[in-house]
C-alpha cells in the first residue's frame, strides 16, 4: 500500500523536466535555479540560446509530429514505425552525454505510458551529424537513480555551488552567478 508520503513523493518526482535531466549534466546550480522558476533561456538574449531556437524552428518543418507534448515533456519530434522514434534536435554537440540522457529520459517516460520505444536520434545539423541512442535494459535503473539525485538538488535550500568553468561565459545563467 502507498502512503500519502509515498503518493507526494511520486507527484513530486514527476515534475522532473527533459531540461532538467540536461542540466543535471551540465550544472546542478543551472539545474536548481531552473527548477525554482529562474529560466533565463528564454530572457536573456544569450546569442547561443537565440542560435539554438533559431535552429529549431528553422529544420525538419516537414516532420508531422513536432513539439510533441505530455506529462513533463516536450520532444522536438516522433517518428512512427514498428516502434516510436524519438529526434531531438541540438545546436552543438558539446553537451553530449547531457543530449544522450535527456533523449533516454524522454524514452523512458514513453515507455512508462506503456508504449514501445527503445531508441531515437540526437540531430545536430550545423555540423551535419546525428547521433542514434538505444534504450538498453540498464537504462531504467539508472532513470530512476537520475531521478532522485535531480529531486535532491531541487530540494535543497540554497543553491549549489557555480562550477567556475569556461563554459560558464556563454551560459544564460552567467549574469546570475558572476
Amino acid at each position: 500500500m502507498i502512503s500519502d508520503s509515498d503518493a507526494g513523493w511520486e507527484l513530486k518526482r514527476l515534475q522532473i523536466t527533459g531540461a532538467m535531466v540536461s542540466y543535471y549534466f551540465i550544472c546542478r546550480r543551472k539545474l536548481w535555479l531552473f527548477a525554482k522558476g529562474l529560466n533565463l533561456e528564454n530572457i536573456s538574449g544569450n546569442a547561443d540560446v537565440i542560435k539554438g531556437k533559431i535552429l529549431h524552428e528553422g529544420r525538419f518543418k516537414r516532420e508531422h509530429n513536432r513539439e510533441v507534448s505530455f506529462d513533463t515533456v516536450k520532444i522536438d519530434f516522433l517518428k512512427f514505425g514498428d516502434e516510436i522514434f524519438v529526434h531531438e534536435i541540438k545546436k552543438s554537440k558539446k553537451f553530449e552525454k547531457a543530449h544522450i540522457w535527456q533523449l533516454k529520459y524522454y524514452i523512458y517516460t514513453i515507455k512508462r505510458k506503456g508504449l514501445n520505444c527503445s531508441s531515437g536520434v540526437i540531430h545536430y545539423p550545423s555540423s551535419m551529424r546525428k547521433v542514434e541512442v538505444i534504450f538498453g535494459q540498464e537504462d531504467y535503473a539508472w532513470v530512476e537513480q537520475a531521478r532522485v539525485n535531480i529531486d535532491k538538488v531541487i530540494q535543497k535550500l540554497r543553491p549549489p555551488e557555480r562550477l567556475n568553468k569556461k563554459m560558464c561565459s556563454r551560459c544564460a545563467y552567467f549574469d546570475f552567478c558572476y
